[in-house]
């Protein structure tokens, strides 16, 4: 073989060879992309979430980090997933902070009349379909509404559950707010809290609607203590009785000495600047087709009482940094188990026009009737917002529950397309009795009339 010869033949080996390593990268790189969190929804995320009926499990004492943690992605909400995956901003770190402990599953009861109350009235209660196609709740007096949802309305029999959970007559907590961008720049507020429930009560020895609530399910209030030049900016938020009416919403501006009626229409718009919007506040079931995919058997956190409401007890709130992912309970400051989750991909109804978001994710914990965790995709498909609300177990009326919509101890709403994200800590509430002075006078904290006593 010439010389010319033999330096052609090494010339095509390599070329053969430099092929051969580009098909190898491409398949490694495929199949490493096809054990990670995908761009683009689609339902087999949640249908291969482990079903609550599967021997499979969690031993307790294991510990998840990014090291193990895709032997346990069957157990994992999607966004949980993409979270380790650390396919944006937001990620899982490998610091120790970041562990999962998983223990035993622990029972929290609903709190014990209205438990009751559901079952004694739950069978009066049922749905009838509107003109749009959404389905409205009837009969509904107090308790959770479908106690035992099962058949083709499952998926929207467990959205009015969550519509109608468990609130106590008032609650009362401060909290500081922090918005946190991809840079790591944090500003904070303060915020002073306080919910009412006015109809639909289950609450020992009260009525079941007060007579000044007629008409209204709960009201929210919500008084600015700093920044000082938002000092005493007062929401009121007042849900009707009725799910496919937007709440009235108020707001006393100190600037002006005067409250004004706001539009609460503008369902896609954000929340003073956060990255939360009005729908996540005010969703109304009527509005999406509910679609029931599975009882699921997923990781959700519990926190320990007594570090809960701590700034301390999750990453970057009180630290100096912002750390891989704000908010993120730390290690030690409560556990992970294994609880049953109804999924639910919430669809907005094409009949009501447009729409910020093509699927709403809903996580259902069938103990609690809260959802810990709702995922967002935007209308190219794609995963964009979050929200993730930490609870602790309450005492409520000598009962321990874990079953109090409003006893959320922290809560974060992110941005995992733009790297922002809107946290809170809050303060231990306050329930009825231990609500001090002034907020328990509710017939008149639930008026707009009341903003006009704010500075006086």
């Amino acid at each position: 073989m010439t010389t010319a010869a033999r330096f052609t033949a090494r010339l095509q080996a390599r070329v053969v060879l430099g092929i051969l390593l580009a098909l190898w990268l491409l398949v490694a790189a495929a199949q490493a992309r096809a054990q990670m969190p995908e761009d683009r929804w689609s339902i087999d995320y949640y249908k291969q979430l482990a079903d609550a009926n599967s021997p499979a499990t969690i031993p307790p004492g294991t510990k998840i980090t990014l090291q193990n943690w895709k032997q346990y992605r069957q157990f994992m909400p999607y966004w949980l997933q993409v979270a380790y995956a650390g396919n944006f901003h937001f990620k899982v770190g490998p610091e120790p902070e970041y562990t999962i402990d998983v223990e035993p599953t622990q029972n929290y009861p609903l709190p014990r009349k209205w438990r009751d109350d559901g079952e004694k009235y739950g069978s009066q209660v049922r749905l009838e379909q509107d003109a749009n196609g959404g389905w409205i709740m009837k009969g509904w007096v107090a308790g959770p509404p479908f106690p035992h949802p099962s058949g083709p309305n499952h998926g929207i029999q467990d959205v009015y559950n969550v519509w109608c959970s468990f609130r106590p007559f008032v609650i009362h907590y401060n909290t500081t707010g922090f918005l946190i961008d991809r840079f790591g720049n944090k500003t904070s507020n303060n915020a002073d809290v306080t919910f009412y429930q006015v109809s639909h009560l289950s609450e020992p020895g009260m009525p079941v609607d007060m007579p000044y609530g007629k008409g209204f399910f709960y009201v929210g209030r919500f008084l600015v203590l700093t920044p000082e030049q938002s000092k005493y900016t007062t929401a009121l938020q007042i849900q009707p009785d009725d799910p496919r009416v937007v709440p009235n919403n108020y707001v006393f501006l100190p600037s002006l000495r005067r409250s004004l009626r706001l539009s609460s229409a503008a369902r896609c718009a954000p929340i003073n600047g956060t990255d939360a919007v009005n729908d996540d506040n005010v969703w109304n079931p009527p509005n999406y087709k509910a679609i029931f995919i599975g009882t699921k058997k997923l990781l959700v956190n519990v926190q320990d009482p007594a570090k809960a409401y701590d700034p301390h007890s999750y990453v970057g709130i009180a630290d100096a940094t912002p750390g891989d992912f704000p908010d993120w309970p730390k290690a030690g400051t409560g556990h992970w188990e294994l609880r049953n989750m109804d999924v639910v991909d919430l669809e907005w109804l094409p009949s009501l026009g447009s729409y910020c978001f093509s699927h709403r994710m809903f996580y259902v914990d069938r103990d609690t009737w809260l959802i810990p965790f709702a995922e967002n995709w935007d209308n190219d498909q794609k995963l964009w917002k979050e929200l993730w609300e930490k609870y602790a177990p309450m005492k409520f009326h000598g009962e321990i529950t874990l079953s109090m919509l409003d006893g959320i101890a922290a809560s974060s709403q992110f941005d995992w397309q733009n790297g922002h994200i809107t946290a809170g800590a809050d303060e231990m509430p306050k329930i009825d009795d231990e609500v001090p002075g002034e907020y328990k006078d509710a017939a008149s904290m639930t008026s707009p009339g009341s903003l006009a006593r704010i500075m006086q």
